[in-house]
């Protein structure tokens, strides 16, 4: 369960440019998490009231997460497909040779206060 360690170094690094920029509090955070990374964004709603409990900097502030697909391109066909619905394989060809195009990206998107 990675999501921890990220989703701790995530509000470290939050909170260190909020200090930077003389902000006193945090109202959301959007992260946008694709879908190839392996991490499973209900474990992030689910520890980060954990993470920030005692911070002051973000009391009252909500997680806001955007999931991005995972795109690949067949390397054969050249037909876009969503990598995790088809299981890693072209639905078209049976391929599974491709360019990942999306969905490896764990971002902070927006911070808002």
């Amino acid at each position: 369960m990675h999501e921890i360690g990220v989703l701790t170094k995530t509000v470290d690094l939050v909170e260190n440019l909020a200090k930077d920029n003389g902000l006193d509090h945090v109202g959301y955070i959007t992260l946008e998490v694709g879908e190839l990374t392996g991490y499973v964004p209900l474990f992030f709603e689910k520890y980060f009231p954990i993470v920030i409990e005692e911070r002051p900097l973000f009391q009252g502030t909500e997680l806001r997460i955007q999931t991005v697909r995972g795109q690949a391109l067949c390397s054969e066909c050249q037909s876009l497909y969503n990598v995790m619905k088809q299981q890693g394989k072209c639905p078209k060809c049976g391929s599974r040779e491709k360019k990942i195009l999306g969905g490896q990206q764990f971002l902070i998107k927006e911070i808002g206060y």
